[in-house]
């Protein structure tokens, strides 16, 4: 298990920002509080999630709900800056054809992959790492959809409320 999933098993805020606009605040608070010292390197900081005992981890939790509360009084709520930076990257690809060339050789590649692996003999010795990358290619393919589907989804809810809107006005 990654030390950012742990986090976000136990503390969701501090992870939420770490993969958003306050990655360098938040690796700087847990440097802080866990190992005391707010320029540790973020990688000191995995290995203390990582090797952290049940002790500690209630420490995190604890430090998560600390981290909630302390952008509460900034006014800055944490949650709403992910969709809010995940909504400006779908805008400002919204007419590049990039997203929709990876989503369809995403799909393409998962298809084949998922073909191969049900009619391919695959060496013993290699099975563990041709799961493990078929399911990290799986991943980047739901995210992709994901993606795509929120983008398009969005686009179509805006354009019936804005054909609801334009009938009732008449």
């Amino acid at each position: 298990m990654s030390w950012k999933s742990t986090l976000s098993a136990i503390a969701p805020t501090l992870a939420t920002a770490l993969g958003g606009p306050l990655a360098g605040g938040a690796v700087k608070f847990l440097a802080a509080n866990l190992l005391g010292d707010e320029e540790a390197s973020s990688q000191r900081v995995e290995d203390f999630i990582l090797s952290a005992n049940p002790e500690q981890l209630a420490d995190i939790k604890r430090l998560d709900h600390q981290f909630k509360l302390d952008m509460e009084k900034l006014g800055v709520d944490v949650f709403s800056l992910e969709v809010k930076d995940r909504d400006s990257a779908r805008k400002h690809h919204k007419s590049h054809w990039m997203p929709s060339v990876i989503c369809l050789l995403l799909t393409i590649f998962v298809a084949a992959a998922a073909w191969a692996l049900m009619k391919v003999q695959i060496p013993q010795e290699n099975a563990s790492i041709l799961y493990m990358l078929f399911g990290q290619v799986v991943t980047a393919w739901g995210t992709s959809i994901a993606y795509w589907v929120g983008t398009t989804k969005s686009s179509s809810d805006k354009t019936q409320m804005m054909s609801t809107q334009s009938k009732n006005s008449y």
